[in-house]
């Protein structure tokens, strides 16, 4: 069985980045595939980027990623990383493709004085709840909420 390698992506990667994205927005139940190869490129890389993104390679190809970005633990007063999405292709599941992602996003944690790694679950992902647990991920008694569209224009308007 091949070792899992765990690198940062290539925006020449764009585009299969932008696939595993959509398809973990399928799987999650959030239809309309808005990830493109151009938003990829936009938004994980370079110095304006929103989130960092590794990938994970089998055999030499590209089976999975990750995308994270800094944060606060406002919580505790200490910095954090924020992971945004982790998805690996289903062929490929259950071969420790998740967990080398989720370690390389602890150790880069740790590298920049984090003290958590924090991240949001679909309730009906029962596969990640239950590898979350293994991770020895603990559930917050906390909702992820948020504002888009134009309840976000309208917001934003009221402002002084």
């Amino acid at each position: 069985m091949s070792a899992v390698r765990v690198r940062p992506a290539h925006p020449a990667e764009a585009a299969i980045l932008a696939e595993m994205a959509n398809d973990l927005n399928d799987h999650v139940g959030i239809h309309g595939r808005p990830f493109t190869p151009e938003r990829i490129r936009a938004d994980g890389f370079g110095p304006q980027a929103a989130f960092s993104p590794l990938v994970a390679e089998l055999d030499g190809a590209v089976v999975g990623y990750v995308f994270f970005s800094p944060g606060y633990n406002t919580d505790i007063a200490a910095r954090s990383v924020w992971l945004h999405d982790i998805f690996v292709a289903p062929p490929v599941r259950g071969r420790g493709v998740s967990y080398a992602l989720m370690a390389a996003v602890a150790a880069e944690t740790v590298r920049v004085s984090g003290v958590s790694l924090e991240w949001g679950v679909h309730t009906a992902n029962a596969g990640a709840l239950e590898f979350y647990r293994r991770l020895g991920a603990v559930a917050a008694e906390t909702r992820i909420m948020g504002v888009a569209g134009e309840s976000l224009r309208a917001l934003a308007a009221a402002a002084p």
